[in-house]
């Protein structure tokens, strides 16, 4: 039972944190940016409690669509459903149960909230798909991983604002940043199973698109800035981010696998210097 647990636990990526916070710092950021500083804390306890359930129940959901693949692929052939330490039907009831999980935490919002929820779930469901029909199915990742934004303005303001517009835009383009220099760490192996992803779509460009898309994210959430009138200690992050962003190129204008995937797990840095500039410049008297 404990070893059954334990395999459950590494289907939900317990191990691997870092994709939930990933989801975590632009949906907290948005908390402090939209309430200027002062959130409701029910509700961003609610949000942190939902970005576990929805990360955990996307990487099972993931793990089941690509089950069939994983085994083929060095970095996921020991993932649970390929060793079969974890049953496909037990997977799918892992995957119902945490999203009943997050469902529940509904019950304490509005229902434009929930109406919301509801596109993001069918998003996320769609994404672990989209690669074998898709070219970028990053684009799909970035609509799922940057809903939490907007979820977060109707919880709060019971409206999608256009600065939560703005914001889920500057997330799309870091996801989609981040999610390519993911996808240059696999590119060889999705080629051979004829996988999609932004990567292989844009070859030697991709790093390019990177850069590309790291600073329209940026921009956006200078703009966010601007238009909420934070104080200018916000742009001090973003600068900081500039920096993380120049280190992170460096890294990936080789195309190097290990140190693509190293690009991306720092990309962690970039959320959590975004969430500690907008939680300074939103901070009263400052």
């Amino acid at each position: 039972m404990i070893i059954k647990l334990i395999s459950l636990g590494r289907l939900m990526r317990l191990e691997k944190p870092v994709g939930t916070l990933l989801l975590l710092w632009p949906t907290l950021s948005a908390f402090l940016i939209l309430k200027n500083g002062s959130p409701s804390l029910e509700l961003v306890i609610i949000f942190c409690l939902g970005t576990f359930f929805m990360r955990s129940a996307g990487c099972v959901i993931n793990d089941y669509f690509d089950r069939d693949f994983d085994g083929k692929v060095k970095r996921t052939k020991n993932r649970p459903l390929v060793t079969g330490e974890v049953k496909p039907k037990e997977a799918l009831i892992l995957f119902f149960i945490l999203v009943c999980l997050s469902a529940s935490l509904l019950a304490w919002t509005n229902i434009l909230t929930v109406m919301v929820a509801i596109i993001g779930l069918v998003i996320a469901v769609i994404y672990p798909l989209s690669k074998r029909f898709f070219r970028i199915p990053q684009i799909f990742l970035g609509i799922a991983f940057s809903w939490g934004v907007l979820m977060v303005s109707a919880a709060e303001l019971d409206r999608i604002s256009l600065t939560s517009l703005i914001m889920f835009t500057a997330c799309f383009f870091w996801i989609i940043a981040y999610d390519t220099a993911y996808s240059m760490s696999d590119k060889e192996d999705d080629k051979s199973m004829g996988l999609y992803s932004s990567a292989i779509t844009f070859g030697k460009h991709s790093q390019k698109l990177i850069l590309a898309c790291h600073l329209l994210s940026l921009c956006l959430w200078s703009l966010c800035g601007y238009l909420e009138k934070i104080n200018p200690v916000f742009y001090l992050s973003i600068l900081v981010c500039l920096v993380l962003v120049f280190f992170q190129f460096q890294l990936i204008k080789e195309g190097d696998r290990d140190k693509c995937f190293l690009a991306f797990k720092r990309n962690n840095w970039i959320g959590f210097t975004i969430l500690l500039g907008s939680m300074f410049g939103t901070v009263q008297g400052i």
